[in-house]
């Protein structure tokens, strides 16, 4: 707000100097003013628009607690610029009348305010007050506009964080009942396998719950969560699935989303085929920039459950996050998805 004021006060004073320079050469050519009473008459004008400034804020500011623009703009302009205009005809004809009775100029001033000088003067006075008050409700439409936008933003940020906790709210208990059904096979056939699938089961949802309200966490918390999960569906896949990790030491202080991984790897597992004879490959690995999820693709003819937003929502609420965009391509018989690494 005071970068704001300052501005303003820079704008008006450019404004001010602007319009005593041109007054200055208007009666120095036209009336031929010698310079000492020119620079008083100069001296008289700046302090007039000085002070008409003050009052026009205050005025402006008075119409915006009682009569804001919102109830009608028109309805305002009108009181609005006849009451600025008004107080700019008094406060120039005392100005005129305390020049004369301060300075014996009296010749210079009959000389200069003809009756065409006049109805020059007050058609000026009348354009430079609609100028100002124009510029008031410029500055005022511009500023709504830019709490409006602000607003957008935020809501479609808050949408896309709404929409993302929804969607691990669905994988969720999907993953669950998934992992249930595998745990239910093991304790039969492999009680101490078993027990090691609901130690990391139990460490995967204490990551979830942990960080689901955390915006931004490192990626080497989200590679430990992955890798216990990865655990759990190399017991429920077998040898179906492989899934390996090339992660520089440089970029595991980067940030992403808390469940990205999960998300991507679930999504790849969800439209693609795994079996005997077509086995599934992810290959995570990252760079300075992104972090890259990889896969070979092999899609399925029919998904269950899915509504095809999950992506399309990672890559929402990741513009709101960083620049760099969230991408993803089909090339080579591969699916790969960039995920863009923060730093902060």
């Amino acid at each position: 707000m005071q970068k704001l004021l300052h501005s303003k006060a820079r704008i008006f004073t450019v404004v001010i100097i602007v319009l005593i320079v041109c007054s200055y050469i208007m009666r120095w050519y036209v009336f031929r003013i010698p310079w000492r009473s020119n620079l008083f008459f100069a001296s008289v004008s700046g302090t007039v628009m000085t002070l008409s400034w003050v009052v026009f804020s205050k005025i402006h500011r008075l119409f915006d607690t009682f009569f804001p623009y919102e109830r009608g703009i028109i309805a305002r302009m009108i009181p609005q610029v006849l009451l600025t205009f008004i107080f700019v005809l008094v406060i120039s004809q005392l100005s005129i009348n305390w020049a004369i009775s301060i300075f014996p100029a009296s010749g210079v001033i009959a000389q200069q305010y003809t009756d065409l000088a006049k109805m020059a003067g007050y058609f000026a006075q009348f354009l430079v007050v609609v100028l100002i008050n124009v510029l008031h409700l410029s500055d005022y439409l511009f500023h709504k506009w830019r709490e409006n936008a602000t607003r957008a933003i935020h809501l479609e940020k808050e949408k896309a964080q709404v929409q993302f906790d929804n969607l691990k709210n669905q994988l969720n208990p999907h993953f669950l009942f998934n992992s249930l059904t595998s745990l239910d096979s093991l304790i039969q056939e492999n009680p101490e396998l078993a027990r090691q699938f609901l130690q990391q089961l139990s460490k995967v949802f204490r990551y979830v719950l942990q960080h689901k309200d955390k915006g931004l966490v490192p990626l080497y918390t989200e590679l430990d969560f992955i890798k216990n999960y990865v655990f759990l569906l190399h017991t429920r896949f077998e040898n179906h699935l492989t899934i390996d990790f090339h992660i520089p030491e440089e970029s595991l202080d980067k940030k992403i989303a808390p469940v990205t991984l999960q998300i991507l790897v679930e999504n790849a597992l969800k439209h693609n085929i795994i079996s005997q004879e077509r086995p599934l490959h992810i290959h995570i690995c990252a760079d300075d920039t992104f972090l890259k999820v990889e896969n070979n693709f092999q899609p399925k003819k029919q998904v269950e459950t899915s509504n095809r937003q999950g992506l399309q929502n990672l890559k929402t609420l990741y513009s709101f996050l960083i620049d760099t965009p969230f991408k993803t391509i089909e090339h080579n018989g591969k699916f790969v998805a960039y995920v863009p690494l923060i730093s902060q």
